[in-house]
């Protein structure tokens, strides 16, 4: 009886032995360079291994087959959730309708950054930061490149990540093109209008979103005499500040003044040679008037109401 099981035994052997040979072969005519591990059947679960194979599969609409699949591949397009070696000196600028609008350095974010998985829900960071409701969050790159998200399409697989360039944004529920990469500002609009232009409700967040400009301000010219050579040498210093115009945004494109109120109820005149070039920006917390022509002391905080006239 021992040798019929034997037999038995051998035969079942030399079967999968023909099965490994022919596969080994078959692999080899398709092209491949390598066979998986056997102990990988044995040791990871067979769930595991559907899932990994199926996130592969996917991944195939993207990247070519004979680039993938490499830890490289996936971190380099999209980011991962472990990088202890991000630059904590990076900042993220917290702009528009944030109750407290600031610069947040990254190891603020992401204070566990050693630990396996790091990664905080882009929602729960807003309400973090005192965002309870909004309209819309943009996240911005220094590239010129931003995705738009409104609540409805943002879920708990919507996250921020730290990585080698900074914090990037990753979403398994949307499309993979709204993964930016070095992200340096987000903008919140609100479900509020503080902001009043010539009756229209705004606020800074939605002016923030619109059409901008840069104006420069503060100008300074300077001068160093060299203790070396006795040489005197110039520069000119500056500041640069980006904001919605202001003239584009007022009812009356003829106006003779301007009357601006802000939220301690103080009332300011100005001329139209006055507000040439005026923009509405954000700085110190505040949504601000900004006067190229005056310093910073003479411009309009804490606004809240435009009227032209």
């Amino acid at each position: 009886m021992w040798k019929r099981r034997f037999s038995r035994l051998f035969a079942l052997l030399a079967i999968l032995l023909v099965l490994v040979v022919v596969a080994g072969i078959a692999a080899a005519m398709a092209g491949a360079k390598a066979l998986a591990p056997l102990k990988t059947a044995t040791v990871y679960p067979w769930a595991m291994l559907a899932s990994e194979a199926d996130t592969v599969n996917r991944c195939l609409t993207c990247h070519k087959a004979d680039e993938m699949h490499t830890c490289q591949t996936c971190h380099d397009a999209h980011g991962g959730l472990e990088m202890p070696n991000i630059p904590f000196d990076a900042v993220v600028q917290l702009v528009g309708d944030f109750p407290q609008p600031a610069v947040v350095q990254l190891n603020q974010i992401f204070p566990y950054v050693e630990r396996p998985n790091t990664a905080i829900v882009l929602t729960q960071f807003l309400r973090d930061k005192g965002v309870e409701q909004f309209e819309s969050v943009t996240l911005a790159a220094p590239d010129g490149a931003a995705v738009t998200l409104e609540p409805a399409n943002l879920t708990d697989d919507a996250v921020l990540i730290p990585h080698k360039d900074g914090m990037r944004f990753r979403a398994e529920n949307l499309h993979i093109s709204t993964w930016l990469k070095g992200i340096t500002r987000i903008i919140v609009v609100g479900t509020h209008k503080p902001l009043t232009i010539d009756g229209t409700a705004t606020s800074i967040g939605r002016l923030l979103l619109g059409p901008t400009s840069s104006v420069t301000v503060e100008p300074s010219d300077v001068m160093l005499k060299s203790p070396e050579d006795g040489e005197i040498r110039q520069g000119r210093t500056f500041s640069r500040v980006e904001g919605a115009a202001v003239e584009p945004l007022l009812a009356n494109s003829a106006f003779s003044r301007l009357l601006v109120r802000d939220g301690s109820g103080r009332q300011y005149e100005l001329s139209r040679e006055d507000a040439r070039g005026a923009l509405l920006t954000q700085m110190w917390g505040k949504t601000v008037l900004v006067l190229p022509e005056r310093g910073r002391a003479r411009w309009v905080a804490d606004v809240i109401d435009l009227v032209s006239q």
